[in-house]
């Protein structure tokens, strides 16, 4: 087992994300990004080139994991039990997890009857939405189940000057607004991390393919992903926009769908949310969902 700071080990870790990254969070830079204040960005490097990704929040010596394993399925439970046992040695409290739900199973049965650890009840489901782009067709806004999208779309680009750009020609401090007035518009019973965004605005997106939204002279949303290692499916990863004008949000998310479309990706992944989050991405109509699942596992210690 080793512990590598990720951001001294960057070229360590980009290797074995190239390969062996398989889930759409799995991305060196938006692991990074995601680096909330108070952690540490470490890799547990449990194999020679198989690892997982976590934060450290040393304040109450608590972990939290970042997408799933960086390994073969069959050895994903290996990995994880080599890193619980390592961090219970060095005094972790709890440790959060988001995993599938075949995953979170095969935990459950592991540690069932055994008195090392607890698995806590699931804290909250994430909901992906995906979209096949060979079925998807969004980008002809054709036929009664496009009529209401078709509307907006044909009304917002004849009332308003609507232009795309790439992030290195917009200055930080705008971007940086853009993201704190989204953070305002947000509700659930967690609110997502924006420091990722200010993280990913501050280094200019770097790892990320950026697009942004000018109407009528202003910024008014971002968009950005990346490629998913090892096959052609694409995870936008941030949408950000503003309340300004009305329907900016529909006509901004449609409009990368559009583009990733052009771009020939197979699969395109909307991400991860609650219920609110989810029934405004059905808007697009994904060709599938899937579940993602937050929980505790605790280590138990002799009294």
């Amino acid at each position: 087992m080793q512990v590598l700071n990720a951001i001294d080990n960057e070229d360590i870790i980009k290797q074995i994300i190239s390969e062996k990254g398989h889930d759409a969070e799995h991305n060196y830079y938006n692991y990074i990004y995601n680096c909330d204040t108070g952690e540490e960005p470490l890799f547990f490097k449990t194999g020679n080139c198989e690892g997982i990704l976590t934060f450290y929040y040393a304040k109450n010596s608590t972990y939290r994991t970042f997408s799933s394993i960086l390994a073969e399925k069959n050895e994903r439970l290996n990995c994880l039990i080599k890193f619980l046992e390592y961090v219970k040695s060095k005094g972790a409290k709890k440790i959060e997890v988001e995993t599938d739900a075949e995953f979170r199973k095969e935990i459950q049965e592991h540690f069932k009857n055994k008195d090392n650890y607890k698995v806590g009840n699931v804290i909250i489901t994430f909901t992906w939405p995906v979209y096949k782009m060979d079925e998807w067709t969004g980008d002809k806004l054709e036929g009664k189940e496009w009529k209401d999208i078709r509307y907006y779309w044909n009304k917002y680009f004849r009332e308003h000057k609507v232009e795309f750009t790439d992030v290195s020609k917009i200055d930080k401090k705008i971007l940086k607004e853009l993201v704190l007035q989204w953070k305002k518009q947000r509700t659930g019973k967690r609110v997502t991390f924006y420091r990722c965004y200010l993280n990913a605005v501050e280094n200019n997106f770097k790892g990320f393919n950026t697009r942004i939204m000018i109407v009528d002279g202003k910024v008014t949303a971002i968009t950005a992903g990346f490629k998913v290692p090892n096959k052609n499916y694409y995870y936008s990863s941030i949408g950000l926009y503003s309340k300004d004008i009305d329907r900016t949000s529909e006509i901004s998310n449609l409009d990368d769908l559009r583009e990733l479309k052009k771009q020939g990706y197979d699969y395109v992944d909307f991400g991860g949310g609650e219920e609110e989050l989810l029934q405004f991405k059905l808007k697009f109509k994904p060709s599938f969902t899937y579940k993602t699942y937050v929980f505790s596992i605790s280590p138990i210690r002799p009294k």
